[in-house]
């Protein structure tokens, strides 16, 4: 049998534009999603609706359902520790302790975007099956990994503590308290010491207590700044 050398036919087939969620440049330029200039995670709470099943298909059907709320305090205190500097002798443990505060940036400015993009509906009428991860939540979490989070780099922390007194309570010694009460520039501290990781994924801040550990514990909050490169 001869070989005609007629190339085989092929099936053109239409497939959705959001199974890839990395944004490629072309010639003729790329879709850029327009961000904030700076981001200062505070104490705010994000309020976005979705269908049951994680989609954004229709305001006014979702809107009669229960409201998902993003804290951002709620966020930052489960994506930080607060802890002793093991390596401090005993006498400044007594008295002005060491202690070491390590935050997951990548994990608060990630989940913040995340709820962004959802309080401003900027994948509505993505259903689950228009994506490779068959979940619109994953698809949108890998859209910020690959195209948003290079945008932003870490700017700045703003730590406030507000002592409280223990003399008559000396049970509490060292038990500190998250609280976004605290957040009043007189209860700013400035005497800090930061190490940032290479890839500004996490961060590590040393601060000293100001007064004495045997009478006084602490409530602390802290604000992340973020801003666009």
């Amino acid at each position: 049998m001869r070989r005609s050398y007629i190339s085989p036919e092929y099936q053109t087939k239409s497939v959705y534009g959001t199974l890839n969620m990395l944004e490629e440049s072309t010639f003729f330029g790329a879709k850029m999603l327009e961000i904030e200039d700076s981001i200062n995670i505070n104490n705010l709470d994000i309020i976005y609706y979705q269908t049951l099943n994680n989609e954004q298909l229709d305001l006014s059907i979702e809107s009669s359902l229960v409201s998902y709320v993003y804290s951002s305090s709620l966020d930052k205190q489960n994506n930080h520790t607060l802890v002793i500097d093991e390596s401090q002798p005993k006498y400044q443990l007594d008295n002005n302790t060491k202690w070491l505060l390590t935050i997951d940036l990548k994990s608060i400015i990630s989940n913040y975007l995340f709820a962004t993009l959802k309080k401003y509906r900027t994948f509505e009428g993505i259903k689950n099956n228009m994506n490779i991860y068959n979940n619109t939540d994953t698809a949108i979490r890998s859209y910020i990994n690959y195209n948003i989070l290079n945008r932003y780099r870490y700017k700045g922390i703003e730590l406030y503590i507000n002592y409280q007194d223990l003399r008559n309570q000396n049970i509490l010694k060292y038990n500190n308290t998250w609280s976004a009460n605290n957040v009043d520039i007189k209860n700013l501290l400035t005497k800090i010491q930061t190490e940032t990781e290479f890839d500004e994924s996490s961060i590590k801040i040393s601060f000293n207590q100001e007064k004495p550990s045997s009478t006084y514990k602490f409530n602390y909050y802290f604000n992340i700044i973020f801003e666009k490169i």
